[in-house]
């Protein structure tokens, strides 16, 4: 049988697979032959697709943009010549016949997914950062927060923002006046306040609504009655504060603090953008915490377990293999940082689920490490500084590692010696001595 036809080029976008009754060499891949034991369909198969491609491949020279639904028109065009010419009698008709279902099957999947495209880019109103959504008529109906009254969602079309939440009718969303906090999150550079926030009287924001200056008074009704956001320290009108709760970021990074305080509509929405976020750095923003809280230190120490085994697990692949980082999808910034922890992070360590839920895991990662992997067993280290020949790792307990050549030791044995590190001594023994004095002066 003669050689088969070369391999198509990438550009062409139908490329088949080689088809064993033609040769192994590949061809390409859209248009693969479906391999069959009978060897004579998969002939039919390949045929058929080779003119396919041949085709598409004249039609791409005349015309360099085609697309994947043009392609599909060309072979489904192809097809049916092929099928209502009574005189060739040189086909086999089945073959064709699940040739052209299939590419008709792939047509209808891109006309609905393009379709879906197009509707879905309709269906989203942006307004001040915001991305609104059509929802649905059923459930309770909620308040808009444009206009303030209620929504009736039988009679009256409403959108949600997909990235805070804010909720408006549809004909309200001209007047939407708050910034997505998504846009804010989304800055560079951006941080959570730090600082528990003090009051401050009504006088310094002139008797106004921080948000919408709609007037503000103690004894004059409850639509104006001022209410405080924990997290600004800024008073704001019951159209803009519902009194809801959350947890204050910065009495949490001061005191570990994880009661809920009124906030602002606007915070709240933040606050549950950021929630699992890790944005705040303890270690920078009040490093005594770890002194006094022992939780801090355990976890802290556990997550810096978590940094050294990863060193390991990219080396390893059996444990890619196992995808055995996948334990901390949850948490995934563990395998990334030891400084930073997200809101989530802190109210679990403080109500006491983190730390069993991490210690376990770390659990997991030592047996693998330690236990089950030879390969990760064969990187262990013997301490050079005593007799004990048990192997040791960089995050077993009462170890030391070498800032310079990360050599592990006991720490004990380390201190012992002044932290000498014998390793060191022996590469900087490899560098050239310089040259003495008498020598360097006969270089001409």
């Amino acid at each position: 049988m003669s050689s088969p036809p070369e391999s198509v080029d990438g550009d062409c976008g139908l490329i088949m697979k080689s088809c064993p009754s033609l040769n192994g060499d590949a061809v390409s891949n859209d248009f693969s032959c479906q391999m069959e034991e009978n060897g004579e369909h998969n002939e039919d198969h390949c045929f058929v697709d080779l003119q396919i491609v041949d085709l598409i491949e004249k039609e791409r020279k005349q015309n360099p943009e085609l697309e994947r639904m043009g392609e599909l028109s060309i072979a489904v065009e192809y097809c049916k010549s092929r099928l209502t010419d009574k005189d060739d009698s040189g086909i086999n008709r089945k073959q064709v016949m699940e040739r052209l279902v299939e590419l008709r099957m792939e047509m209808q999947v891109l006309k609905e997914t393009k379709t879906g495209l197009e509707t879905t880019d309709k269906m989203i109103h942006k307004v001040v950062g915001h991305e609104f959504v059509l929802q649905p008529a059923n459930g309770r109906n909620p308040y808009c927060e444009a206009c303030m009254s209620t929504i009736w969602r039988l009679i009256q079309k409403w959108r949600r923002c997909r990235i805070c939440g804010y909720r408006s009718h549809d004909k309200c969303l001209e007047s939407v006046r708050r910034t997505c906090v998504g846009v804010k999150v989304a800055r560079p550079g951006f941080e959570l306040r730090s600082d528990i926030c003090k009051e401050r009287g009504l006088a310094l924001q002139n008797y106004k609504c921080a948000e919408c200056k709609h007037p503000l008074s103690f004894d004059k009704g409850a639509d104006l009655e001022p209410r405080l956001c924990d997290y600004d320290g800024q008073y704001y009108c019951p159209f803009c504060h519902y009194n809801d709760k959350m947890m204050i970021p910065a009495r949490v990074i001061h005191n570990m603090d994880t009661e809920k305080y009124p906030v602002c509509r606007a915070t709240k929405q933040l606050l549950n953008i950021v929630e699992k976020k890790p944005l705040i750095d303890l270690l920078t923003l009040n490093p005594t915490l770890f002194k006094v809280d022992d939780r801090l230190k355990q976890m802290q120490e556990m997550r810096r377990n978590i940094l050294l085994m990863k060193c390991y697990f990219m080396c390893c692949k059996r444990a890619q293999k196992l995808r055995i980082l996948q334990y901390l999808n949850r948490h995934q910034h563990f395998v990334e940082t030891s400084e930073c922890y997200s809101m989530n992070d802190l109210k679990l360590l403080v109500s006491g689920k983190l730390i069993p839920e991490i210690a376990g895991i770390v659990e997991v990662f030592r047996k693998h490490i330690m236990e089950e992997c030879e390969t990760c067993m064969g990187k262990a280290f013997i301490c050079e500084l005593c007799d004990d020949e048990t192997v040791i790792f960089p995050f077993s307990k009462e170890v030391v590692i070498c800032g310079e050549c990360c050599n592990v030791f006991h720490s004990l044995c380390f201190d012992r010696v002044s932290r000498y590190c014998p390793r060191c001594k022996r590469r900087k023994s490899r560098v050239t001595p310089p040259l003495p004095e008498h020598e360097e002066n006969q270089k001409p």
